[in-house]
């Protein structure tokens, strides 16, 4: 868990660089300026106006960029270190920053463990609901979207944000298995749940109204698919997760969902994303990408290609 020095009241001296950027993709809204003739006074130009963030509901603000992901040194060649331990600890100065950022413009408690613990939860919940949801689909033939749809939004409105329920109504319409039954199983958490990254969202004004943070979590699960008739089991895997989950909460109510994963960067990408956060269809395209937690990878995809 991220630590906290009570005693602090100033805001550490960070250069203003990535660092100290709010990672929100801009919603342009077009302004316009007449051109004074000669005998008219020029008009002060004005301000594009931006998207006020504290406006939108928290249902709605996904993975707002592809931040970056320490990775383990143990992958790579001690002459990387350096590179490695060095952005670890430029990280570390993000995180501090927005702690402190959080105590003197929120003003509201650092509950860290009661987060992870609700976080745990909404994943766990998340991953059954959508176990049922695959089930559910087996057995619908028609309006199937409109039931699953209906189904999912029920039980994950207060758990998850809108484009990860998406992504699990989709993957429940591709589920065929008319014959089988899916159950998911949270065996073990194998290690303590960390927070790795912590980010404050600010308003229109600079001031911090949302946070959105990342949470390492490493579990044992266990999926089976069983025989609807014979409850024989057809086929059973347990495997070791290591998750980096991405979580939007709303600090003044403690609402927090989960909005999608991330995973670990490689040793060449710098603390800068590599997203075009000022491009809206780019933006758009990597949220609804971001918000699958049950995609492969992206690491060991090129590592697969190049073999």
């Amino acid at each position: 868990m991220i630590g906290i020095r009570r005693s602090i009241k100033p805001l550490p001296t960070i250069s203003k660089s990535l660092l100290t950027k709010p990672c929100i993709h801009p919603i342009l809204i077009r302004s316009y300026a007449t051109t004074p003739t000669d005998n008219e006074t020029p008009e002060p130009k004005k301000k594009k106006k931006q998207l006020n963030i504290a406006q939108v509901p928290i249902s709605y603000i996904g993975v707002m960029s592809d931040l970056y992901v320490s990775p383990k040194l143990t992958k790579y060649s001690p002459l990387k270190w350096p590179k490695l331990v060095l952005r670890r600890i430029m990280v570390f100065a993000f995180n501090t920053y927005n702690v402190i950022k959080f105590k003197r413009e929120i003003g509201q408690p650092l509950n860290f463990n009661k987060w992870k613990d609700q976080s745990i939860e909404n994943y766990i919940k998340t991953n059954k609901i959508f176990a049922q949801s695959c089930n559910k689909a087996s057995s619908l033939s028609n309006n199937k979207s409109k039931e699953l749809s209906k189904f999912v939004n029920l039980k994950l409105d207060q758990c998850c944000g809108k484009h990860l329920i998406e992504v699990l109504i989709k993957r429940s319409e591709n589920f065929n298995y008319p014959n089988g039954k899916i159950n998911w199983e949270l065996k073990s958490i194998d290690s303590n749940p960390k927070i790795t990254m912590f980010n404050v969202i600010p308003d229109q004004d600079g001031i911090g109204c949302y946070v959105q943070y990342i949470m390492n979590l490493r579990t044992t699960q266990v999926v089976t698919i069983t025989n609807k008739s014979t409850n024989e089991i057809i086929q059973e895997n347990e495997t070791k997760v290591d998750d980096y989950l991405v979580y939007t909460m709303n600090p003044f109510n403690d609402k927090i969902l989960l909005v999608g994963k991330l995973f670990e960067s490689n040793s060449e990408r710098g603390l800068k994303p590599d997203l075009d956060v000022f491009n809206p269809s780019e933006m758009q395209k990597f949220v609804l990408k971001a918000a699958d937690i049950y995609r492969e990878d992206p690491n060991n995809l090129k590592i697969n290609k190049t073999d």
